[in-house]
């Protein structure tokens, strides 16, 4: 894996916020079948407990939603106000009011130990820089319940050989890396995933113009 480009946290939450409503037409809509192949993997049940972590502008959100039931209260955590705002309108325009939207950051997370039985993140480890990687990993693997199952989708790549997007990534100034790739490059985070002590791991590759992998796994124990 290549590093993530460096940006300070205040010019990445307004690079999201100038570009949540474009992504919300663009981007997202394109992700969105991924999005639809990680959800079916998790298997959520009507009345689990779910948080997603980067809810962007709230598409997730509604199908996650959708699986617990009208009736069950979901999470869900941004750093971008922007797209927390958007997410709030796609939820009570869909007639979904229990709901818990938060303004906060992924490695350190507002939830208690063991807190929930799904954890879905979408599109977001592929901006961390890599030394922070396991540092997320591990936060969300404290907020799960014993049992839990965690879902991740990030833009990433076949195997380990360099690809041409990376190398661009690489090349490319450093306002068109923010505010058009939203800072996102290719990882991969099954081995990661697996040192954090989370088990019956598995990745699935998802080919395509935005090439991604679906990373499942469960917590067993307890922290």
């Amino acid at each position: 894996m290549i590093e993530v480009r460096q940006f300070s946290p205040e010019a990445i939450k307004k690079a999201y916020d100038a570009r949540s409503w474009i992504y919300s037409k663009t981007v997202a809509r394109r992700e969105h079948k991924n999005h639809l192949q990680a959800i079916d993997l998790a298997n959520i049940q009507p009345g689990e407990k779910v948080l997603e972590v980067a809810v962007g502008p709230g598409l997730t959100f509604l199908e996650l939603a959708k699986n617990v039931g009208k009736e069950t209260r979901i999470y869900g955590i941004d750093l971008s106000l922007s797209m927390l705002q958007l997410t709030q309108e796609k939820m009570r325009q869909e007639g979904y009011f229990e709901f818990v939207l938060r303004e906060a950051d992924s490695r350190n997370l507002p939830f208690e130990d063991n807190s929930f039985d799904v954890l879905y993140n979408g599109y977001m480890l592929d901006l961390i820089p890599l030394a922070e990687l396991p540092v997320v990993i591990d936060e969300f693997k404290r907020v799960l319940k014993p049992g839990g199952r965690l879902i991740l989708l990030n833009m990433s790549k076949a195997n380990e050989k360099t690809t041409i997007q990376e190398e661009l990534y690489a090349r490319l100034p450093g306002w068109v890396v923010l505010y058009f790739f939203g800072m996102c490059r290719p990882v991969l985070v099954e081995r990661l995933v697996h040192e954090s002590g989370m088990e019956e791991v598995s990745r699935t590759f998802l080919p395509g113009k935005i090439a991604s992998e679906i990373v499942k796994a469960i917590k067993t124990g307890g922290l």
